[in-house]
């Protein structure tokens, strides 16, 4: 399942991503950050009476009598030590790391060069960033696409211990400010929200990476009480992402504890507290243009936008719970909301009423999306396993064309590519990453007056 995506545009990417070889030492650092953070689970069960642990212990120790002892078990601490580094915990007893492959008695081929060259990124390349959940893993998962020569491929991916909501591209660096001198350059970096209240940083140019460069939020304890929501972070998911590409430095994050912070990446800190919504914030969008003005939309059937200077804000209700929201590129006045209903209300925020409502999907309209490349144009996704094109220039809405993924379930996002006018990616609940030019519809083509080969 692919619950989010973001494209990354040509050229943000390092040409030859950093491939990071982990040391011993850092290797028993990762480890023993995973076994903290298995601990903070296990505290869930302390409550288990000395007596079912007793029993359970009894019931293992009966389990390991094994009176064939096929693999000479009884004889294990006694077989002869390696000279790798020994993992303990985390499920890896007994596993044996060698920081350098070549030590290792097990791996018999060689490794070739060919595989960190085939990590190279050219500069007509564009990524698409996934957050990605198959079965009990969870990662981000990172394609590469390139037009010209129609490569698409997973270049690399990073894997993450929660269930991931939604990611966001950003280019502040937002590391530590002890390790930065100076001014911060711009880098290649996804923001990720999930399940748990805090935001993680990730830099994406970096191959094989084990933590993020910061976090946002303070790590929750164990306990029954809830905590308070406030500067410190979230007290629940982390269900909607929005960098600010006016004011690099800020993100916003919007919750299921219903409210919407504003982070500072410098200091890592969340500057203001927003509580207008009185349900789950499920989606966030800055202004193309003004960077003080946020739009978001939640579970309480209300499109807010906001002016952050005052925090002023502006409600309209809909007619179901806001699945996603996004600004009008051909209209700096108006954005548009996908509703649980099936509907896409297109509002002006200098007025009380909609401009229009499209009756457009039979189940939720889980994405939005449209391109500077095309004015007019919008894609939606459903759950009905559905993306549609359509013509909305002059408030005239009209479907121009739509394609059924039966085979993909239901659709949970989708994104124009900001360097390719015609190519969307789309999220799915089965089949991973999914790829349309819709440049290859004729009805498209007519109603655009669009060339194939003019498609970027």
């Amino acid at each position: 399942m692919i619950p989010s995506l973001c494209w990354i545009a040509r050229g943000v990417a390092a040409e030859e991503p950093h491939v990071l070889k982990l040391d011993s030492d850092e290797i028993n650092h990762l480890i023993e950050r995973t076994k903290q953070n298995l601990e903070i689970v296990e505290n869930t069960n302390e409550d288990e009476s000395d007596e079912e642990k007793k029993d359970e212990s009894s019931t293992h120790e009966k389990a390991d009598i094994d009176d064939e002892d096929e693999f000479n078990m009884a004889e294990y601490d006694n077989e002869e030590e390696m000279d790798g580094q020994r993992i303990f915990g985390a499920g890896l007893s007994g596993v044996t790391y060698y920081a350098n492959p070549s030590d290792d008695p097990y791996i018999t081929l060689p490794q070739l060069a060919e595989e960190e060259e085939g990590y190279e990124i050219k500069p007509t390349d564009n990524l698409i960033c996934c957050a990605k959940l198959d079965g009990d893993m969870s990662n981000i998962e990172i394609h590469l696409w390139n037009a010209d020569e129609q490569d698409f491929y997973v270049h690399h991916d990073i894997l993450i211990d929660k269930f991931p909501l939604c990611v966001e591209w950003l280019s502040f660096d937002a590391g530590d400010q002890d390790e930065i001198e100076g001014d911060r350059t711009p880098g290649n970096y996804i923001a990720l929200g999930c399940m748990s209240p805090q935001i993680e940083i990730w830099d994406i140019d970096i191959i094989d990476t084990s933590e993020p460069v910061a976090v946002l939020g303070e790590r929750l304890k164990h306990s029954k009480k809830k905590p308070k929501i406030g500067k410190k972070g979230h007290s629940n998911a982390v269900m909607s992402l929005s960098w600010n590409k006016h004011s690099q430095n800020i993100i916003a994050s919007g919750s299921a504890d219903c409210s919407i912070l504003l982070w500072d990446l410098e200091t890592g800190s969340a500057k203001e507290c927003l509580n207008h919504h009185n349900d789950k914030v499920q989606t966030l969008c800055w202004h193309l243009a003004e960077s003080t003005t946020l739009l978001s939309g939640g579970y309480d059937n209300t499109c807010q936008v906001t002016d952050c200077r005052t925090k002023n804000s502006k409600s309209w209700t809909v007619d179901g719970e806001v699945e996603h929201l996004i600004w009008d590129v051909s209209s700096p006045f108006s954005f548009l909301a996908g509703t649980a209903s099936g509907n896409v209300v297109c509002i002006d925020i200098r007025q009380e009423k909609p401009l229009y409502t499209i009756a457009a999907h039979d189940n939720e309209v889980s994405g939005l999306s449209m391109t500077k490349l095309i004015p007019g144009l919008l894609a939606t996704c459903s759950a009905d396993k559905t993306v549609k094109v359509w013509q909305i220039s002059d408030n005239k809405p009209s479907c121009v064309t739509s394609r059924a993924f039966p085979e993909a379930g239901s659709l949970h996002c989708l994104s124009f590519c900001p360097d390719y006018a015609t190519m969307l990616a789309v999220g799915a609940l089965e089949g991973g990453l999914l790829m349309w030019d819709i440049a290859s519809n004729k009805e498209f083509r007519d109603a655009f007056n669009h060339h194939v080969e003019n498609g970027s």
